[in-house]
């Protein structure tokens, strides 16, 4: 259902869309192996040498224990790669290029499914996003942010968009009858409200959590 909604709004964002005015790119740091390369343009990932101007370069990856007990790097878990490139966008910055591990034996990350799909499923997110992202236009917030959750509001084809972060280690409280008007993005609930945990009697945006949200008409 994920992936069948952003199919369509990345189909309906892009369809007879303004020039864009500004860049929002996802791509890898260079080198990669012939394995990524293909892969990475499969799922529209560009491959570059270095970061351009303005787009932040993370590291993707974290220590992990590989199988048969071989220590390296392996890509950092879904939520982690959204939080990054949430970041770049909530700020301004003109895209994300990862760093990919370097993996035991030369192997290729295109060649464990299971963390490749991390990757893959940020970058259609992404993709969906990024007609908003380039063209849409800057505008106040709707409502009062707590301190700690970074956010930013776009106008797109008459629509409103909203981006909410917490990239602190602590949940932080947010006015839940705010969010009765929008819908979250590739969640599997659309209500924003039940996206929230509790937290001292109230309902909060947890640490680490980021939140596409849309407008309703």
């Amino acid at each position: 259902m994920r992936r069948a909604f952003a199919a369509s709004l990345l189909a309906l964002t892009t369809a007879c869309a303004p020039d864009k005015t500004r860049d929002f790119e996802i791509g890898l740091l260079a080198p990669v192996g012939p394995g990524v390369a293909s892969a990475a343009r499969a799922e529209g990932l560009s491959i570059r040498a270095a970061a351009p101007d303005g787009a932040d370069a993370p590291g993707a990856s974290v220590l992990a224990g590989w199988p048969s007990d071989r220590r390296g790097d392996i890509l950092a878990d879904w939520a982690h790669l959204r939080l990054l490139v949430a970041l770049a966008a909530v700020k301004g910055r003109t895209g994300v290029y990862f760093a990919l591990p370097t993996l035991p034996d030369g192997r290729e990350l295109s060649s464990y499914p299971e963390e490749w799909q991390a990757l893959s499923r940020v970058a259609r997110e992404t993709a969906a996003m990024r007609p908003i992202l380039e063209s849409g236009a800057e505008v106040g917030l709707p409502f009062a942010v707590p301190g700690g959750v970074l956010a930013r509001a776009l106008r797109f084809r008459g629509r409103l968009y909203l981006l909410l972060v917490n990239n602190t280690t602590s949940p932080i409280p947010l006015p839940a009858d705010a969010l009765r008007p929008w819908r979250a993005l590739f969640e599997v609930r659309a209500d924003a409200r039940e996206l929230l945990s509790a937290c001292g009697g109230g309902q909060c945006l947890p640490a680490g959590r980021v939140l596409w949200l849309e407008g309703r008409l």
